[in-house]
């Protein structure tokens, strides 16, 4: 039965358009994966479903009533959201986090009641994290903190749970189990998750619904939707399949596509960090671009993805500012690049330079903004200069909202 249904919904940043025309029927009692390339809008899917935006067009209905039409506190008895964080900005016990779910149901200045407690308590233990009740927070291992956090959700009494990226930061072992956790819960409840890893969702999921280019590409169940056809339309990866009892079911594996031998001679210099520019160095290098990138300081997930690709990198010291010696060496670089590619990712005094640079030599040399599904504000973190930065580019340079824009722009620019 369905119990949450979206129809023709649409939602943009501005003027960036990041989802149009999405049809999703979410039925009671599954685990239901959304997937996608980072940036295809996932994250906003997911906040459309909760209620926390607000569509151009297009409803959301719980039950056929439009949550529009329901107050906060209503909202907050039907679904609980459990958001993508590495960590709890607070520390206090377990047990006192997990009430937190509660807060629904207190009035301003109302104590915890009985069925308060018992809430709490069948949340620990859905969980398996009762024994963790009296634990500091700071004190928890990452796998035991999304268990919390999911237990604290739990206190809610949703009828709909809503994960983003639950198994992010997390080991192998804690994803199967977070995983596994999910299962168990939809025998109570509606799951939706994000699932950045296509073989747990193909091995935990009822149904999925992948994402690409604003659009569901498709919908159903991953043995339907996750082929390798479609796998290499919406990832630009080549992918296959194997089953086995020996793997425990299906297994999907993938390999980047072969070169473009044409490609070899064009440099293109990416500036990213934090992680943020990872999907766009193997999709550069997988398709033959000789490939540099930096500044990126020592121990950034940038840094280690470009070594890895073999990329010719800028590095500098961990935390530490990029100054003029750097800067020069990004000047040095350019001469012998025939494109930019700046990934739009938080930016600090630290690394402002990186992007001061980016925009210098706009004019001179094609750069191209690869924002998706972002607000540049959001980025800034130098009270308003990077925000200032990132729209010189996105005026100025050339903006690309999908890695396939980006893409068919930069063979566009170097041929």
């Amino acid at each position: 039965m369905t119990i949450l249904t979206a129809r023709d919904l649409a939602f943009s940043y501005g003027r960036k358009p990041v989802l149009g025309g999405i049809d999703l029927d979410c039925r009671q009692g599954e685990v239901l994966g959304i997937l996608g390339q980072n940036g295809s809008g996932k994250t906003t899917l997911l906040r459309l479903l909760a209620g926390y935006l607000k569509p151009d067009r297009g409803t959301v209905s719980f039950r056929d009533t439009d949550i529009s039409a329901m107050s906060s506190s209503d909202l907050a008895r039907i679904r609980a959201v459990v958001g993508q964080s590495a960590g709890v900005n607070f520390d206090f016990p377990v047990g006192e986090f997990v009430m937190l779910g509660r807060t629904p149901y207190l009035s301003r200045f109302g104590r915890e009641t009985a069925h308060d407690f018992r809430m709490v308590e069948q949340a620990l233990e859905l969980t398996d994290t009762g024994h963790l009740q009296d634990r500091l927070l700071s004190k928890i291992s990452g796998g035991e903190l999304q268990r919390v956090t999911i237990a604290r959700a739990l206190a809610q009494e949703p009828e709909i749970l809503m994960l983003d990226e639950p198994t992010s930061h997390l080991d192998v072992r804690h994803q199967l189990e977070i995983m596994d956790l999910l299962g168990k819960l939809a025998l109570r409840m509606t799951v939706i998750t994000i699932v950045h890893d296509l073989n747990l969702a193909f091995r935990h999921c009822g149904r999925v619904a992948l994402l690409h280019r604003t659009h569901i590409h498709s919908c159903g169940p991953p043995e339907e939707v996750l082929t390798p056809d479609a796998i290499r339309e919406v990832f630009s990866v080549r992918a296959s399949r194997a089953e086995g009892p020996d793997l425990g079911g299906t297994l999907l594996s993938f390999s980047l596509p072969p070169p473009d031998p044409d490609r070899r001679d064009v440099h293109v210099h990416v500036i990213a960090g934090g992680g943020y520019g990872r999907t766009v160095l193997h999709a550069l290098a997988g398709r033959g671009y000789q490939v540099s990138a930096g500044v990126l300081n020592e121990g950034d997930l940038d840094l280690e993805v470009a070594r890895y690709l073999g990329c010719r990198v800028i590095t500098a010291p961990p935390f530490s500012r990029i100054g003029e010696s750097k800067r020069r060496q990004l000047d040095e670089i350019s001469r012998e690049t025939d494109a930019v590619v700046v990934v739009a990712m938080p930016v600090g005094e630290g690394n402002l330079e990186n992007i001061r640079f980016a925009k210098d030599i706009t004019g001179r040399i094609p750069v191209i903004l690869y924002a998706p599904a972002c607000a540049l504000s959001d980025l800034d973190y130098t009270g308003g200069e990077a925000a200032a930065v990132y729209e010189g580019l996105r005026e100025r340079g050339i903006p690309a909202c999908s890695l396939e824009e980006l893409l068919d722009k930069i063979a566009a620019v170097t041929a």
